[in-house]
């Protein structure tokens, strides 16, 4: 019986030294197993590291892409522009220096061509329908830049008449500054908001325009230019007086009068001095001065400064681009409330539309 409680007890210290043994060897797989799950950690830190500079370098380059997309849309609209006008302009030449029979001749000629292309076209399969590629914004198109109508939503033309504040030291304010803008205790640059809208030129072409006015009519302003947009009022150019800087703003507003160029803003007194024109507050509009020109008649007679208005000193002619009561561009400005040099009792400033306010 001894014997056998002899045996028994050893078996159970042999269990017991086995147990011993396994402890330290589970603590090191333990131990090694926490040392692979964090390392696993650390690498899957990483990963979601690379993946979120992955995501911002693709959004910056998404970015970037968009932009140059618009540069390029902008260069593109212009070099078209530049291809229809030279192409108009050689047109117009060669039907100058044609005979009338030859012209006769080639008019004919086409009629049937087109004719024959409308036949053709008429019994085989009509061609597949797209829709068009409409300019989202006038953002990055240069002022007189030439759009093709197709390119315009008219459906949707609030998008094509832009405004931004004008802030010192940005690109507009270094154009300007020293220029039809300085510093001063009377017009705030902060009241100042520059505009890009569309409209029709003296070809019937849509043209980029730009103006500056205050911030008090601008709503007006756009709803003007809208109306008289959509009536494809023609208007020659419209680009900022500092285009024709001279030096002083005066002999300024000179040189874009005899380039027909509608303005707004230039800080500056009126003709003959004494006071702050409308056009120093951006309240005023000069619109196609050389058929609208300024005149006076403090001597009983006629008198003007510009020799492109000769023709259009007396009202009556019947000319385009003349304003008179009947005119739309009058109509529409006085419905906003602006007042018409051309009712000044003297002098008569044809081209001149302001408000106070």
């Amino acid at each position: 019986m001894d014997e056998m409680r002899e045996r028994s007890s050893k078996r159970r210290n042999s269990r017991g030294g086995n147990s011993g043994r396994l402890l330290p060897v589970m603590s090191v797989l333990c131990f090694l197993l926490a040392l692979a799950l964090a390392a696993a950690l650390v690498q899957l830190h990483k990963k979601q590291s690379q993946i979120r500079e992955l995501i911002l370098e693709q959004t910056q380059l998404q970015e970037e892409y968009e932009k140059k997309s618009e540069e390029l849309a902008g260069y593109s609209l212009a070099a078209e522009g530049s291809e229809m006008s030279a192409a108009r302009e050689e047109a117009d030449g060669a039907e100058e220096e044609m005979p009338e029979g030859e012209a006769r001749e080639m008019a004919e000629g086409e009629t049937g061509e087109i004719s024959a292309e409308a036949s053709e076209e008429s019994s085989g399969e009509a061609p597949e329908e797209t829709e068009p590629i409409y300019l989202e914004s006038l953002s990055g198109l240069e002022p007189g830049t030439i759009i093709p109508r197709e390119r315009l939503d008219f459906s949707h033309l609030d998008r094509y008449f832009m405004s931004w504040e004008i802030e010192e030291g940005d690109n507009l304010y270094q154009r300007i500054n020293g220029k039809s803008y300085r510093k001063n205790d009377y017009v705030p640059l902060n009241t100042l908001r520059y505009l890009k809208m569309p409209h029709y030129n003296f070809n019937g072409e849509i043209q980029v325009g730009e103006m500056i006015v205050n911030q008090d009519v601008m709503e007006d302003v756009f709803q003007i230019f809208k109306e008289l947009f959509q009536a494809e009022y023609q208007i020659q150019s419209m680009y900022l007086v500092d285009n024709y800087w001279t030096g002083d703003p005066d002999s300024t507003d000179s040189a874009s009068i005899d380039v027909n160029n509608t303005s707004a803003f230039c800080y500056r007194q009126i003709t003959g001095g004494g006071r702050l024109s409308n056009h120093a507050y951006g309240r005023a509009i000069d619109l196609n001065p050389q058929q609208n020109p300024y005149v006076s008649y403090s001597s009983g007679s006629p008198k003007w400064a510009h020799a492109n208005a000769d023709a259009y000193i007396a009202r009556d002619t019947g000319l385009p681009h003349v304003i008179t009561h009947d005119d739309l561009a009058y109509q529409v400005f006085a419905k906003y409330g602006f007042r018409w040099g051309g009712d000044w009792n003297n002098p008569k400033d044809y081209q001149h539309f302001d408000r106070n306010q």
